[in-house]
């Protein structure tokens, strides 16, 4: 499993981070492209490939590979 973010268009809104049920992500200190804290993988082993971070992200920053 690979999950990719991708900093120039990561606006740090959070919305992956609070729907993975998984606690898979959190926020990290890398900014993006604009200017925002971004989220990053915090325990890739939970991830259960639901995409659903993928689903929620408004701005498709978020590319999950199986």
């Amino acid at each position: 499993m690979k999950i990719s973010i991708d900093r120039r268009w990561c606006k740090g809104c959070g919305l992956c981070i609070y729907t993975c049920q998984k606690d898979v992500l959190e926020f990290g200190d890398e900014r993006s492209n604009l200017g925002w804290i971004m989220p990053r993988v915090k325990k890739l082993e939970n991830c259960i490939g639901c995409f659903m971070c993928e689903k929620i992200c408004p701005d498709l920053c978020i590319d999950i590979e199986k």
